[in-house]
């Protein structure tokens, strides 16, 4: 009984009890250890942001790579040639790149599925270039150094342990409150269905801006927190696609929509590539992605439906039953 009392109120404070076990890592671990788990916090914030846009509106984005450098080289140009503190610098940056993407909002909102896809895709196309021929201001292909953060390298690490963290957990709350707000309800109904979200009397532009905006808000903010972590950026760091198709990959392979589901992708993803990365250097990737169609096109709702209520007490293999059943619905 007392077992069943203990079980109820570890799964009720379920992410009070994870973040206790994460807060005082720093003390116990140094050096690589301390950088992956920072590694998968940014991660983690991307997906969030990108789950705004692309999970809970069904809008899938391959751009976001392009708002993260946007907020990287702001935020460079600030530190560099204005000589603003990190924490200022960060926080126009963020600003200015949620701005950027409400003006461009009007006319790539109004297109849909993979013609908005390649659009944003474009955008960070657009702004690579940018940064590129840029050279008096952002050193174009020869890259910007950014003021090193003082204190030892331990100190550093910790540093930024504690910031990525801190802008995952703040990404993290900002989709659960949306998920439970009005606006969450709306951008579900236009992911279902926007013109009968419009005959319902769903303002679904303005809902779909707000949606573009906050997630943009973040990825320039993650930019920012990137580019002080990694010192020296450029356009082909900042502005990698490989980065917008892995935060992808997590979000859908946690549960797109969903508020823990890219928490749990991001977490599966970074923990399958370290592992593939350690046993087949040369085919890992390979290995990964093939891993990840699998699992996308056998648990199309993604890893989270598992522990969903409507699955609790089901096993596992009569989950993948059910989605398999599901499948055979679909048409290739």
């Amino acid at each position: 009984m007392k077992e069943n009392i203990y079980l109820k109120i570890l799964y009720k404070y379920k992410v009070l009890f994870i973040l206790l076990l994460i807060m005082p890592l720093p003390m116990f671990l140094k050096g690589y250890p301390i950088r992956f788990f920072t590694t998968i916090f940014m991660y983690i914030a991307l997906a969030q942001a990108w789950n705004i846009i692309g999970g809970f509106t069904g809008y899938i984005s391959l751009g976001i790579t392009g708002l993260v450098g946007l907020g990287a080289y702001l935020t460079a140009v600030f530190m560099t040639h204005q000589g603003l503190s990190f924490y200022v610098a960060a926080i126009l940056s963020a600003l200015i790149t949620m701005l950027f993407s409400l003006i461009i909002s009007g006319p790539i909102l109004r297109l849909k599925s993979g013609y908005f896809a390649i659009a944003t895709f474009a955008v960070a196309y657009i702004l690579r270039e940018v940064a590129n021929n840029l050279t008096t201001i952002t050193g174009g292909g020869m890259g910007i150094v950014l003021p090193m953060r003082g204190g030892s390298i331990d100190q550093s690490n910790s540093y930024f342990f504690y910031l990525m963290l801190a802008i995952a957990i703040l990404a993290t709350l900002t989709c659960y409150f949306i998920s439970k707000s009005r606006l969450g309800y709306g951008l579900w109904s236009i992911k279902e269905d926007e013109d009968a979200a419009n005959v319902l009397g769903i303002n679904t532009r303005l809902y779909k801006v707000i949606a573009f905006g906050i997630s943009s808000l973040f990825a320039g903010l993650i930019g920012s927190a990137y580019a002080y972590w990694l010192v020296f950026i450029e356009p082909i760091s900042v502005f990698d696609q490989a980065m917008s198709i892995m935060v992808i990959s997590m979000v859908l392979v946690g549960g797109a929509g969903t508020v823990y589901g890219p928490i749990i992708g991001t977490v599966f993803v970074t923990a399958l590539s370290e592992f593939f990365w350690n046993k087949f250097l040369n085919l890992h990737q390979g290995i990964l992605g093939v891993l990840l169609i699998l699992i996308i096109l056998f648990l199309p709702r993604g890893i989270i439906a598992i522990f969903k209520q409507d699955f609790k007490g089901a096993k596992v293999k009569d989950v993948l039953k059910k989605y398999y059943q599901d499948l055979k619905g679909y048409k290739i």
